[in-house]
């Protein structure tokens, strides 16, 4: 028998191995640390009791040998750990984020099957998921070529994912990734919009003062707020016509208008602050550009001192249906469900965007599902824990098995817009 009809046969046993160990995957081991993360309070910039327990779980209870923290950013440090292959071959990645939204929540706690607590769906759970899914994948000998890499960064909610572009700017980044921030086991997203976070700050020089005392031509900042809301939601009116596949249309919101403290004050300042969600084929630079242009308008016609502050947070994102990545997914997910994921698509955004964006790699995601994201009663089902596990591990090892050998599995770059 040939070299290659060796390997070819050890890769059979091994993923024929991986398909008993998903069949009887360890929810209430995912579960148990789980509930152990959602007990540390862990926002954007103090993720690192998280990153540090998560560490140690890849390398006490999934075996593996080369984990790291990388400490570029030493309050928020990424956890970095390989699956290495004997063969050359792509590597598909495994990636999360740590923190949770800075915005008390209740103690965690279990009921039943389900898991309470911030932090539970977006996305700890998942993460706590991908270290069964690691311990599975070793001890069924694989990745027999290619490898498994495994990165969790913080900083995810305060929307800068600053650890997360440092890693992908270094290199250390797969050829396609399994992203575990969203996803149910129902449908798999194919496409986001992109998001911007804007705010806009409305003010006049001379104070607060009582409304009989009110020129008639005294700037009013809450007047001009008034103004600018409405011109927002003339554009998003227009926003509307732009409809996309699996996203619907284009949007502006206002989610923040802040003025005055008393009944008859002329107040000086009114803030203002909401959400920009673009598709393909309008870039954050564009949008920057379009919101800025209502402001100058604004401020020529009012007179008022008006400051922006423009935060781009991610693009648009779409990834083919076709691609090897989705197919592994969709099949693995067939296996353990018996169900065939729809297609969608969601106008929340996630590091999909990233990826794609900076180092032109599709994303699949399969998290847990994400209804209760954000809330204040967000949950999770440990028996879903298994669920992603598995379809980590048995997603990962079809798509390695059907790349070709010494070469990653096409992708198709994006022309950056910037």
């Amino acid at each position: 028998m040939s070299n290659e009809g060796v390997e070819q046969e050890a890769s059979t046993v091994t993923l024929s191995e991986l398909r008993g160990r998903v069949g009887a995957v360890d929810s209430e081991a995912i579960g148990a640390l789980a509930l152990e993360l959602l007990k540390m309070w862990a926002p954007p910039g103090r993720e690192g009791p998280v990153a540090e327990r998560l560490a140690r779980a890849f390398r006490e209870v999934a075996g593996l040998e080369e984990v790291t923290l990388d400490h570029e950013f030493p309050n928020s440090p990424s956890v970095i750990a390989w699956l290495r292959g004997g063969e050359p071959g792509p590597t598909i990645q495994w990636h999360g984020h740590t923190d949770a939204i800075d915005v008390p929540h209740a103690p965690p706690y279990r009921d039943g099957d389900t898991l309470h607590g911030r932090g539970s769906c977006d996305m700890r759970a998942a993460c706590a998921a991908m270290v069964e899914a690691a311990r599975m994948f070793k001890a069924a000998g694989l990745p027999a070529r290619g490898n498994v890499l495994i990165t969790l960064h913080g900083l995810h909610e305060s929307g800068g994912n600053e650890p997360l572009h440092r890693l992908i700017a270094r290199g250390v980044h797969g050829d396609a990734v399994i992203s575990g921030e969203v996803g149910g086991g129902r449908t798999l997203c194919v496409a986001t919009l992109g998001l911007t976070f804007w705010e806009i700050v409305i003010q006049r020089a001379g104070g607060v003062v009582h409304e009989t005392n009110a020129g008639a031509d005294m700037v009013m900042p809450i007047r001009v707020g008034v103004e600018l809301t409405q011109r927002l939601a003339t554009l998003n009116a227009r926003l509307r016509e732009r409809v996309h596949t699996y996203l619907g249309s284009e949007s502006v919101y206002v989610g923040k208008f802040v003025s005055g403290d008393y009944n008859n004050t002329v107040p000086d300042r009114c803030e203002l602050a909401g959400t920009r969600r673009h598709g393909p084929g309008t870039t954050l630079g564009a949008v920057g550009e379009e919101l800025e242009a209502i402001v100058d308008e604004l401020r020529r016609a009012s007179g008022a001192v008006i400051t922006t502050k423009i935060t781009p947070i991610s693009e648009a994102w779409t990834v083919d249906t076709a691609h090897p990545l989705i197919v592994a997914v969709r099949q693995a997910n067939r296996e353990i469900t018996g169900r065939d994921l729809e297609f969608i698509g969601t106008r929340s955004a996630g590091n999909a965007g990233h990826f794609w964006e900076e180092a032109g790699i599709p994303t699949a995601y399969y998290g847990a599902e994400y209804a209760t994201a954000h809330s204040d009663h967000e949950q999770v089902s440990v028996r879903d824990l298994g669920r992603i596990a598995a379809g980590f591990a048995l997603a990962s090892a079809i798509y390695l098995e059907n790349a070709d050998a010494g070469r990653p599995a096409a992708t198709t770059r994006r022309a950056s817009a910037k």
